[in-house]
């Protein structure tokens, strides 16, 4: 039968990140172990290191392709030693991240066989029974958000160690690998407090600097996310399965009140709104820009996860700029409508997207865009599409991804039945600038070459276009602040696709 277990210190941990060597590193404040934090803090002593912000500069070089930014191991274990904790929670952000993840692991239990090992994120929580049945060292993976399963764990350990009635939890038992799927979701978010800023080393983003959109208008700027999910089902897209299919959001006064928070009690000048669609309740949305005015906080914003270009409107655009946005990303994916309908299945007219863009133009707002292509049954031709819709609609800066097989999406389970993934697949080196499939559709390095060519010759031309905003972005913010890097990542990018 299960014990009681003492459950007084919980460690959370935004662990180094394992990085292809041609993207640029990034640091901001974890939002999803600070929610945990703030939600478990009464059930027990938390602590949160994020490891990438205090151990930004410190940089490892793994092998040919990888490399891991971040605190080494021995300040991890040392910080872990010194708390003492009874439960150590590590983030999984990506599938590339996870060997850094299970080293730390292997660590902790080296230290102190006692401690509990967790993890969560979309990786983990799509491949829980896999992962658990060979990670030795890990003993409990959250599926889907961790907010209440980590708070239904700590009081069902300390209370007689029975695991099984937690919703969303894997773990082992006597040998075997058992799984409670995820079935409850937070279904009213205002509900949960607001993330716990004052246990991160908020001080050091703005001294760092590198936010999502790689470049920011404010020093003082933080992520901040008003919903959870997706009403779209795109193919290439795990967020919609891992929300649980399920769009919710939070009130415009919820969100208001945190906004209020970040200028009051932090200082924060600029916010970027990291949800997967913030406009998709586009009621919910106007009335949010229209709090920001009406509350008189005069904040900079951006939405650098990408906006939904068919929920926005003129109406919509007018709110945004009045109420502080000076950038949206646009997230297309594709200029072919064909691919858009049949591969993606992404609910975006082509031709309405390109009036939208013209109307955020109009309203002096800056653009991104992102594009991918590759799909298994894409043609070049498609392809090349994609390519003259982006200088079309002539955003300042587009980025053009290659469609990889992330785990919990129909591009997989598509990939893995055509039988186009090779032997030696891996989501771990999973890269959004390399092809890893079968030469079936394209050979090996065409479409790397065509995605960094693209990227090159489309950025040049908005140079020409608009060249403040791409020397600010590119020369300030990138090359003057971390030269050293920045020309190594470009040089690593002109080898392998360039030349």
């Amino acid at each position: 039968m299960p014990a009681p277990r003492k459950i007084d210190k919980v460690f959370l941990l935004f662990p180094p990140v394992r990085l292809y060597k041609e993207t640029m590193k990034l640091v901001f404040p974890p939002l999803g172990i600070s929610y945990i934090a703030s939600v478990i803090r009464d059930s027990a002593e938390v602590k949160i290191m994020d490891a990438v912000a205090e151990g930004f500069y410190h940089e490892t070089d793994l092998d040919d392709d990888f490399m891991a930014y971040g605190s080494s191991d021995d300040e991890i274990l040392q910080r872990i030693r010194e708390f003492q904790p009874d439960l150590v929670g590590i983030t999984c952000l990506f599938s590339s991240v996870f060997p850094i993840v299970r080293e730390i692991c292997k660590r902790v239990k080296q230290l102190n066989p006692e401690i509990i090992t967790i993890t969560g994120g979309t990786y983990p929580t799509f491949l829980a029974e896999e992962l658990l049945a060979k990670e030795k060292d890990l003993d409990l993976i959250a599926l889907g958000e961790g907010e209440y399963t980590m708070r239904d764990l700590i009081a069902a350990l300390k209370r007689d160690g029975d695991l099984s009635g937690i919703d969303g939890l894997a773990w082992k038992e006597n040998g075997a690998v058992r799984l409670n799927p995820k079935t409850r979701w937070v279904e009213d978010l205002d509900q949960l407090p607001f993330p716990a800023r004052d246990l991160l080393p908020m001080d050091l983003y703005s001294e760092i600097i590198v936010p999502h959109s790689f470049s920011s208008k404010e020093k003082l700027n933080t992520p901040m996310i008003t919903s959870r999910g997706c009403p779209a089902r795109c193919s290439f897209c795990s967020s919609s399965k891992y929300w649980g299919y399920r769009y919710r959001w939070r009130s415009p006064k919820n969100v208001l009140d945190e906004i209020g928070e970040l200028v009051e009690k932090w200082g924060i000048r600029e916010i970027q709104f990291e949800d997967d669609n913030f406009t998709a309740n586009k009621k919910r949305a106007k009335e949010i820009f229209q709090g920001i005015i009406d509350r008189g906080y005069r904040i900079s914003f951006n939405m650098p996860n990408g906006v939904a270009v068919w929920t926005l409107d003129s109406e919509m655009i007018g709110l945004m700029k009045r109420s502080g946005c000076y950038e949206l990303t646009l997230a297309f994916e594709s200029g072919c409508q064909e691919v858009l309908d049949q591969i993606i299945k992404k609910p975006l007219d082509l031709e309405k997207a390109s009036e939208i863009t013209r109307q955020i133009h109009r309203a002096g707002i800056h653009t991104n865009a992102f594009y991918i292509f590759g799909f298994p049954g894409e043609t070049k031709e498609q392809i090349r599409e994609t390519f003259r819709f982006a200088r079309k609609v002539k955003t300042n800066m587009a980025y053009f991804f290659i469609a990889n097989p992330l785990p919990g999406t129909e591009l997989f389970e598509r990939a893995k039945s055509e039988g186009l993934l090779p032997d030696d697949f891996n989501f771990e080196n999973l890269t959004f600038t390399r092809y890893i499939y079968k030469p079936k559709y394209f050979p090996p390095r065409e479409l790397e070459r065509m995605a960094g060519r693209e990227f090159v010759k489309y950025n040049l031309l908005s140079f020409f276009r608009n060249p403040w905003f791409l020397f600010r972005k590119a020369i300030v913010d990138l090359l003057l602040r971390r030269p050293r890097y920045t020309l190594g990542l470009l040089l690593r990018v002109y080898r392998r696709n360039l030349k």
